[in-house]
């Protein structure tokens, strides 16, 4: 069999597309992958046993809606072009834009052959878009979304399972040897993953850049006004470290490296409210206390299993609720506490999996 997965950024930004490779043996069936080189950093390889078919064409995260227009079409069009001398007999669709660039296909001829991975809230704010996405869920053979907070955004239907944005779990085992963790001083908070929300973020820094009681570690990809903030911030305190890109095998020393995980995203962001993303797991994963922000999912989550803190960074005593939570916190329980975590993560993870495999197995 012949499967495609289609995917709308590079390689090394879509770890989660593991969670359907895992189900599929590369050896008894021809895999291709059609992905976007959106810039010229450098990317990680695509994974063994799996073709690769790459549109190369730059194009800034941070412009608008109506600038990106012509890149989606032509990633269609690439797509289109690479769908048809491959001819697939089953599609793996990641992100509902990559749906969208291809929607004539998965309502006609793919209809019922595929599975669509719903990633984060893009321009379902459009009826119209958001009209063409629950198409495209209901005329699938499975789909996933990555939280239970997108769900008001899909159709009711028992073929939406959720999916965890959780990768190498392998990883944990790696991490056992440092866990309960000592404590550390300065406390080493590190965010990862792509830059964004300058004005949150420049709330952050400054509660906590200068303060000797603490460390902030920046590790990812930068666009326009967040490298700006990156390079002002490391030339006002000292306390304040940029590292740049890092490819997704560095996670296990970063996590060694850090104490406190920030997971905060600007509070008016109706998306980051309802969204789980990578950084939930990789705190769960690694066994670190993870900062979200009040009131969003993951910070009820986190409140709701004891494997963090809820906070504000616009609160008066933001940098003193860190530095008392941290500094009280029980690391052997906390361990406990994301193990167990983890494994209602992992049964969910299962679940899909053995899905996922049944579906693959009747086409």
């Amino acid at each position: 069999m012949k499967i495609a997965i289609l995917g709308f950024t590079k390689v090394k930004y879509m770890p989660y597309m593991n969670f359907y490779l895992d189900q599929i043996d590369t050896a008894q069936h021809e895999v291709h992958l059609i992905y976007w080189k959106r810039d010229d950093m450098s990317d990680s390889d695509v994974p063994q046993g799996v073709e690769g078919h790459e549109f190369d064409y730059p194009m800034s995260d941070a412009i608008p809606l109506t600038k990106k227009v012509p890149g989606i079409m032509k990633y269609g069009k690439f797509a289109k072009k690479a769908l048809k001398k491959i001819n697939p007999d089953f599609l793996i669709v990641l992100h509902s834009t990559t749906a969208i660039s291809i929607y004539g296909l998965l309502k006609r001829k793919y209809k019922g052959k595929y599975i669509f991975d719903y990633r984060d809230i893009t321009y379902e704010n459009i009826s119209i878009y958001r009209r063409m996405v629950a198409t495209v869920v209901n005329n699938s053979a499975l789909s996933f979304t990555s939280s239970d907070g997108f769900r008001k955004w899909l159709p009711e239907t028992s073929r939406l399972l959720t999916s965890h944005n959780i990768s190498n779990v392998s990883l944990r085992a790696d991490m056992a040897d440092s866990l309960p963790r000592e404590k550390h001083t300065p406390i080493r908070i590190a965010f990862w993953g792509l830059l964004r929300g300058k004005a949150i973020n420049q709330k952050i820094i400054d509660k906590l850049g200068g303060d000797d009681r603490f460390e902030m570690h920046y590790y990812g990809r930068t666009q326009g006004s967040m490298s700006v903030l990156m390079e002002e911030s490391m030339a006002k305190y000292s306390n304040v470290y940029f590292h740049g890109e890092y490819f997704p095998e560095d996670r296990l020393q970063m996590a060694k490296n850090t104490d406190v995980l920030h997971n905060i995203y600007e509070q008016s962001n109706k998306t980051s409210s309802i969204a789980m993303g990578n950084k939930y797991y990789d705190g769960v994963m690694f066994a670190l206390p993870q900062l979200c922000t009040k009131g969003s999912l993951m910070g009820t989550l986190c409140t709701k299993y004891s494997i963090g803190l809820e906070c504000d960074p616009f609160d008066a005593d933001f940098a003193d609720k860190i530095y008392e939570y941290y500094t009280s916190l029980d690391e052997a329980e906390f361990t406990a506490n994301c193990d167990r975590e983890l494994e209602r993560v992992l049964k969910e993870v299962e679940y899909g999996n053995q899905k996922i495999k049944e579906v693959l197995h009747n086409v």
